[in-house]
Order: C-alpha cells, then sequence, then structure tokens
C-alpha cells in the first residue's frame, strides 16, 4: 500500500485548533489511534481522537464547556463544528481484572509510552499536524504499507489484558483487508476465557462494523481459524462442515459466507 502524505490541510479546521490550543497552553498534543491511520489510507475519517499531556483539568481549563466522558481513563471530549473530539492524556494501564477496562490507570507526559499500550502497531502512530512531526516507535508505518496487523509488544498480553481485541483483531482484518502476523494470529486462541468475559453489547458493536467491510468474510475466517467464533456465533459455527445436496458446491457455512 503506497501511504498518503500526511499534511495539515486533511484536518478539519476546528480539529487543528485544538492542538493548537493545547501546544500554545505548553503541553503535547498529537493526532493519534485510527484517525492518523485513516489519513495515511486515504480513508474519510468518522472520529477524531487527540493525545496530550495536559491533564483532565488542564483540557477543561482551555474548554470549559466539554464534555467529562471519562475522567477516571483522562478522557475529556470537546464538541466542535467538525463533531465531537476525544481528547484523552497520555496514560498507561495496569491490573486488568475483569478482561476489560484496566484497575488502574496512571497519567504520564510522554506518548511513547502511551503508544505502547494501545492494540495494534498501526493504531499506535501518532502525528502533530501543527509541528508536522510523525511518532511511529512501534513500526506502525511499516506494517500499514504491506497490510500486516500486529499487536503491540506480546500479544497474548495485550489480547488478555482486554477480551474485545480479539474481536477487533477480526474486525480490522476485514474491514482493513489485512493478514494477521503470525505470533498475533497464534495468540488469538489462548485468549478465549477474556473474550468470553466481554458484554454483548461491545461484541456487536465491532460485528456490525465488520458486516459493513467489503469483504466481511475475512473476520469470521479470522474468529473461525482461531477457534473464537463459537464463543459469540454459535449457530455460524455449527455450520461449518455440513454438507449440501449435489447442487451446492460449498458446506453450509461457506455457503452463509459467500450469500
Amino acid at each position: 500500500m503506497v501511504l498518503n502524505p500526511l499534511s495539515p490541510v486533511q484536518v478539519p479546521e476546528p480539529i487543528l485548533e485544538i492542538v493548537r490550543r493545547l501546544r500554545d497552553a505548553g503541553h503535547r498534543a498529537y493526532l493519534v489511534g485510527g484517525a492518523v491511520r485513516e489519513l495515511l489510507r486515504g480513508v474519510p475519517i468518522e472520529d477524531w481522537d487527540v493525545g496530550t499531556s495536559a491533564t483532565p483539568e488542564e483540557v477543561l481549563k482551555l474548554y470549559p464547556g466539554a464534555i467529562v466522558t471519562g475522567l477516571r481513563f483522562g478522557t475529556v471530549t470537546i464538541p466542535t463544528d467538525a463533531g465531537h473530539c476525544e481528547v484523552t492524556t497520555f496514560r498507561i494501564e495496569s491490573g486488568y481484572e475483569d478482561a476489560r477496562r484496566p484497575g488502574q490507570v496512571t497519567f504520564v507526559r510522554e506518548l511513547e509510552e502511551d503508544l505502547k499500550r494501545r492494540d495494534f502497531t498501526v493504531n499506535a502512530i501518532a502525528w502533530d499536524p501543527i509541528a508536522g512531526r510523525v511518532v511511529d516507535p512501534l513500526g506502525g508505518l511499516a506494517d500499514l504499507e504491506v497490510g500486516v496487523l500486529r499487536a503491540v509488544g506480546d500479544p497474548l498480553e495485550r489480547f488478555r489484558e482486554d477480551g474485545l481485541r480479539p474481536v477487533r483483531a477480526a474486525r480490522f482484518a476485514a474491514t482493513l483487508e489485512f493478514d494477521l502476523e503470525e505470533r498475533t494470529a497464534g495468540a488469538l486462541r489462548e485468549a478465549r476465557p477474556e473474550v468470553s468475559r466481554v458484554a454483548g453489547e461491545r461484541v456487536q458493536d465491532e460485528l456490525m462494523k465488520m458486516l459493513r467491510a467489503r469483504q466481511p468474510s475475512r473476520g469470521f475466517e479470522v474468529l473461525r481459524h482461531s477457534g473464537l467464533l463459537d464463543v459469540w456465533l454459535p449457530e455460524l459455527q455449527e455450520c461449518v462442515a455440513v454438507p449440501q445436496n449435489r447442487y451446492h458446491a460449498y458446506d453450509v457455512y461457506f455457503h452463509t459466507l459467500y450469500t
């Protein structure tokens, strides 16, 4: 994949203004996560996220009308004419007890520490559109270029921290049309206990996003090969290897996918 060059003209002025105001107040501020990934891919942006060294209280001083959406996790949502922008303090996380949310969140001043806690390398790229600086300590740009989905750090550790991440891996495999890196794919099966503990509505969100992909079957196949399909879609798992009559070329499972 040939990546698009990043340019401030790609970013709506209200979002640029948030980065600019944080910087002018003496804080570090970067566009992070999916927004940077999609800008590099040349895909329209649905959600804007800014990571900053400013604490939530410091952000609220600059934006008194902002919405406190996750103070414990450092997130403040700023409404703009370009849509809502989530501004989150750089943080590290630990003590995952429910296979979903960290028991302890510590705010940090360094962007690189924050990027290390993210799920996949292609989501761990940061960009300061004012200074024109890209920060990519985990090789997300290289993975984006070759179409590989790679977990940050130890894949099994990332998946056991948050049981939704294996489902997100399947969703990204479909929506990005990427292949999973070998160690990342191999760790999915081992996270089955954590995957089964995630709230159904969160999994539904991921599956609905997966179904909007050009080839949703890529995601279903990731779940099947990793032994996770039956956790949330047992009806589909039961179709595997079920034969049909002589007028059908595929078993019920693949017939369903192709249909």
